[in-house]
């Protein structure tokens, strides 16, 4: 008889392990299924927000790189240079204006879901909650999925980057040119006017041979370059420029010379104190209102040969005079590297300074614009007399001038040939 109960009870228990472990695997797999189909959903929604995703990158991308060319715009305009033409600044300044408002809005990006593992737990509880979290959150992906927003447009800012980059290089050219013409340095008037086709040779003054003596004076230049013009007949200009050798005692009449020694002051730049003192005293009436003497023409000249100016940078070469602010013609410097001055063998074999402006014609180079412009309303004064200084211009803090022996139209050709060269941005 026991032994007949005994085999009942563990009948009774095998069957009830039996479907405990039945509802124990039902338990699992119904977990595995939600979790299973969970994970193909969240999948699926990679997939769907993938190229969303990509989109939203290429804009920031896109953006970024806008703003990079904005910012280096930003950074030239900070710097306060002036330009040769003011509307340059404005233009580019428009331009950035534009890229600004083009700039596109960010889509926030999409953060994909995380897959879920089974538990390694074996209780039906455990398991029948892990199964209602699955379906839970397969629930949570699919509302997701219909949130998914349209697939937004990347655009392309190339020609929105050009026009800046544009507009930011015509800007800093502007500003070379206008530094060029700047108090520049006589190497640099040499290496332009050097390059003229008309132009023989050129000579930049020195203390020792400057012949108006306005050379680093109060109201003078800085610099003054006389060139020699191949159109200018010899037999009218001193007989000192010509060489040694080459030379006659005959030398010029004394009816062509005499126009020259008569111009000393206007014509050619004479030698003497006396026309070196109505010049500065005309230059100091004229309002320019200037005391302090300019930096010495050797250290202007050393200095502008141990720098050369980057694209998007000027050295200052001159030592503007008391009272006259940073950013003014004065305080600005030649964008262009000043060459070695040559040798005398290389330079040629007239003496050109002799020849004065007579020869072919002169760049005065003056610390200021008032300076030169009152220089320039200076010679004016002698147009059309005996003393006629020939056409002179004003560029920049540079008095340009032409030989009264070319042609009327020939002396307005070449003073605008050497206005371009100085201008000229390489």
């Amino acid at each position: 008889m026991k032994k007949k109960i005994v085999g009942a009870l563990a009948v009774a228990a095998a069957a009830v392990l039996a479907v405990f472990g039945f509802m124990v695997w039902s338990a699992r797999s119904a977990a595995a299924e939600a979790v299973s189909a969970y994970n193909a959903a969240v999948q699926e929604y990679s997939e769907k927000i993938g190229p969303y995703n990509e989109a939203a990158a290429g804009i920031a991308a896109e953006n970024a790189r806008l703003q990079e060319v904005l910012d280096q715009a930003g950074s030239v305009i900070a710097q306060g240079k002036e330009a040769y033409e003011p509307d340059t600044l404005d233009m580019l300044q428009e331009e950035m204006k534009k890229a600004e408002k083009a700039l596109a809005d960010v889509p926030a990006r999409l953060d994909p879901f995380a897959e879920m593992e089974m538990s390694g737990s074996f209780n039906r509880k455990e398991l029948e909650a892990e199964k209602l979290e699955a379906e839970a959150a397969e629930a949570a992906v699919g509302e997701a999925m219909e949130k998914i927003p349209p697939l937004p447009e990347v655009p392309d800012f190339t020609d929105r980057i050009d026009a800046v980059q544009k507009a930011q290089k015509v800007y800093e050219d502007s500003v070379r040119r206008l530094a060029n013409v700047t108090a520049p340095a006589d190497a640099f008037v040499r290496e332009r006017v050097r390059g003229l086709e008309t132009v023989m040779q050129t000579a930049a003054v020195s203390e020792k041979n400057d012949p108006n003596g306005l050379l680093g004076k109060t109201g003078g230049y800085l610099g003054c370059v006389y060139f020699l013009d191949e159109r200018i007949d010899l037999n009218l200009l001193p007989a000192e420029v010509m060489p040694e050798e080459e030379g006659s005692d005959d030398g010029p009449a004394e009816s062509e010379s005499a126009p020259e020694e008569a111009d000393e002051g206007a014509g050619s730049g004479g030698s003497s104190g006396e026309s070196a003192s109505v010049a500065a005293e005309e230059a100091d009436s004229a309002g320019t209102g200037k005391t302090a003497a300019a930096s010495a023409p050797g250290e202007r000249d050393a200095a502008a040969s141990s720098e050369t100016a980057s694209e998007a940078e000027v050295t200052t070469t001159t030592t503007a005079p008391a009272g006259v602010s940073a950013g003014t013609a004065a305080t600005s410097a030649t964008a262009a590297a000043a060459s070695a001055e040559p040798s005398p063998e290389e330079e040629g074999r007239y003496d050109v300074v002799a020849a004065g402006t007579d020869g072919g014609g002169a760049v005065e180079v003056y610390a200021t614009k008032e300076e030169a412009d009152a220089r320039d309303k200076y010679l004016a004064f002698f147009s059309g007399s005996v003393m006629d200084p020939g056409a002179h211009a004003v560029e920049g803090t540079c008095v340009i001038r032409a030989s009264r022996y070319l042609e009327v139209d020939q002396q307005q050709a070449l003073i605008e040939a050497v206005r371009q060269a100085l201008l000229k941005v390489e």
